[in-house]
């Protein structure tokens, strides 16, 4: 019988309705996934864009919607029966409804401040959810009599880095196995990827994403092997969607006020540590999947902090008083990040010099790099041009022409306790920046 025999309807302002199966429910209606409610989408971004609101919960069950149409049409072309072509759609759709449950208090900021620290990361920590917390594993009790799929091999799914550890190797037609599945999820046209530029288009009102008719490259898609093949006649929709996540990052993931309350939350959680004990919800699951946005900040003694302070009534602590947007390729990547630290020693101590009385902290450098292509490294998506020709293009390759592989952003921001030095601020970066002083991190 049919997984999909039954089902009850969500109402998604991005998609319309979506459906969800009974064995989708047990997963929706558990403590763990509910928590996602409680896990904003764009946490920093949201004091910019006051419609950012939304989130882990909704795009989870957007990319299941998404992984779950793009399933359809790559196994439908191979001419497998029904039932397997069933059981590939929801093993899809799994991914995509699980694929962030294992993200922290305030999303991406909490794994680079907190999860990093105890050597770990959202997706490690989704894969252990699904495996030992009793409300989503006894899920797979029933997923495994109906989909052949365990709680173990989830979790293996959500943990996989790349195909070549993907956990599901079984062939499905000709020379496409299981492992087509990582692509769907994480591929250079991903359903998380497609998922999140729409719908924080529509939330933030930045637009980019919307109008992308992303269901045209699903039709557009076929398997080759195990990789995700785009006919080359629906390239001009995968233009639409790098371009519009080139302009998402840098008007709204990156925007500068943005970016600086990123450095308000990083701070807060750091400091928050000690009273919450982030280290311990890591090992115990049971308190990991308590933690969200509001238990953090509501914490009393979080509640006391300066950081807390700037947020809830938000307060920009930090001016920017510097900007350069420079493409990197190369080694000039790795190299970023030295050069931060340097450079913000090396302007404190021009300040000091200049007679300017400021703290260690006075000023951050932002040296985000913004990655041109959906992943976060050079990949490439295969096309099938118009004489049937299969061939392989580095997918920052667009009609927006050949863009670098990365931009980096340096940002100098000023803490506003010391906003009598802005000028000077200004003046010392500058000199910096554009002197011979960078040139030898770089």
């Amino acid at each position: 019988m049919s997984v999909f025999r039954d089902y009850k309807i969500i109402k998604d302002p991005l998609h319309g309705y979506i459906k969800v199966f009974p064995h989708e429910r047990c997963i929706v209606d558990s403590p763990p996934f509910q928590r996602l409610r409680r896990l904003k989408q764009l946490p920093a971004a949201q004091y910019v864009y006051p419609g950012a609101v939304h989130t882990r919960f909704t795009h989870s069950l957007g990319v299941m919607h998404v992984a779950g149409l793009f399933a359809e049409h790559l196994y439908s072309k191979l001419g497998i029966d029904r039932a397997e072509l069933e059981r590939l759609v929801a093993i899809a759709r799994l991914l995509g409804l699980l694929h962030d449950i294992g993200h922290g208090p305030f999303s991406h900021t909490f794994e680079d401040h907190v999860l990093s620290k105890y050597g770990t990361n959202h997706e490690i920590v989704g894969g252990r959810l699904v495996r030992e917390h009793q409300d989503l594993s006894s899920c797979f009790d029933r997923i495994e009599k109906e989909l052949g799929v365990s709680a173990k091999a989830m979790g293996g799914m959500i943990e996989a880095p790349s195909a070549e550890v993907w956990p599901l190797t079984s062939r499905v037609s000709g020379g496409v196995t299981e492992r087509s599945l990582y692509y769907i999820i994480k591929g250079a046209y991903s359903a998380d990827l497609i998922d999140y530029i729409l719908r924080d288009s529509l939330y933030t009102g930045a637009n980019y994403g919307l109008g992308l008719d992303w269901v045209r490259l699903a039709y557009n898609s076929r398997l080759v092997k195990d990789r995700v093949v785009l006919e080359y006649k629906a390239k001009d929709v995968l233009d639409h969607l790098l371009i519009a996540r080139l302009y998402m990052f840098k008007t709204v993931y990156f925007h500068k006020t943005a970016r600086a309350f990123d450095k308000v939350i990083g701070d807060l959680l750091e400091r928050a540590d000690p009273v919450v004990n982030f280290g311990e919800a890591v090992d115990d699951l049971n308190k990991y999947v308590n933690l969200d946005d509001e238990s953090v900040l509501g914490h009393p003694e979080v509640r006391a902090l300066s950081e807390a302070n700037y947020l809830l009534n938000r307060v920009v602590p930090y001016k920017m008083v510097y900007e350069s947007l420079q493409p990197i390729e190369g080694s000039l990547s790795t190299l970023i990040g030295f050069a931060k630290d340097v450079i913000e020693t090396t302007l404190v101590g021009r300040l000091r010099a200049s007679g300017a009385d400021v703290g260690d902290s006075a000023v951050f450098i932002d040296t985000p790099k913004l990655p041109t292509n959906p992943m976060f490294e050079e990949t490439e998506v295969d096309l099938v041009m118009p004489d049937g020709v299969l061939v392989s293009r580095p997918v920052r390759d667009t009609t927006a022409g050949l863009m670098p592989k990365e931009i980096a952003f340096f940002r100098v921001y000023l803490h506003t306790k010391y906003s009598k030095y802005l000028e000077l601020a200004r003046t010392v970066a500058t000199s910096i920046f554009k002197g011979r002083e960078l040139r030898s991190f770089y």
